[in-house]
């Protein structure tokens, strides 16, 4: 009852009013309103638990969030609060959901951008438990970055690496996390290698 009552109550609450202008104070000044960024706090929160999942499909939360994509202008942190929607929802509910619409270009822009914004939100708890949800949903799409995409992108895993290591020393925890962050690292400084010595090969 609650879940079905609430849902579409969300919507209702955050729907922009007529005449909405962009913000222009704040980190994320390039989002349409900032009700958006608090309703994709609160989906993101949502999404942590399985049992929303289908209930964020069916009210069409997930439709809106694949149409704020189109939308360049949204900032790292609105671009890292979908991709930890889209990714923890998209394993159960991909037949339900035009995910497809979402081109690979998309998918990495959201993912980069996800990873720069989380070195800053380590000792977030959302943040820590999406870490592994987003290692491996940047694997998926790793293979579309070009070389200088490829090393910056090392650079923010390396810096959320640096941050892990510092939270983990001093609340003696995230083990896992940390060695799923590592193998991402690893296979992304594979990939960079083998796009660097392609360059090197001259063809017959």
């Amino acid at each position: 009852m609650i879940l079905t009552e609430f849902s579409p109550a969300i919507l209702t609450a955050i729907s922009p009013q007529p005449g909405a202008t962009l913000s222009k104070d704040g980190p994320d000044r390039f989002v349409l309103d900032n009700s958006d960024l608090h309703y994709l706090e609160l989906l993101f929160a949502l999404a942590r638990n399985s049992n929303w999942h289908p209930q964020l499909v069916e009210d069409h939360h997930i439709d809106r969030c694949i149409r704020m994509v189109a939308k360049h202008y949204l900032g790292q942190h609105a671009f890292y609060l979908i991709t930890g929607i889209l990714l923890r929802i998209a394993p159960e509910q991909s037949s339900a959901i035009s995910l497809d619409s979402i081109t690979g270009q998309q998918w990495w822009d959201m993912i980069s951008a996800a990873w720069l914004y989380a070195q800053y939100e380590i000792h977030d708890i959302h943040c820590f438990e999406l870490l592994p949800v987003l290692a491996e949903g940047t694997k998926r799409y790793m293979h579309i970055a070009r070389e200088f995409e490829l090393k910056f992108f090392i650079g923010h895993v390396d810096s959320v690496l640096n941050a892990l290591e510092t939270r983990d020393s001093q609340q003696g925890e995230g083990e896992n996390v940390t060695v799923a962050v590592k193998e991402l690292r690893t296979t992304a400084s594979d990939m960079l290698e083998k796009l660097v010595s392609s360059r090197g090969v001259v063809s017959p």
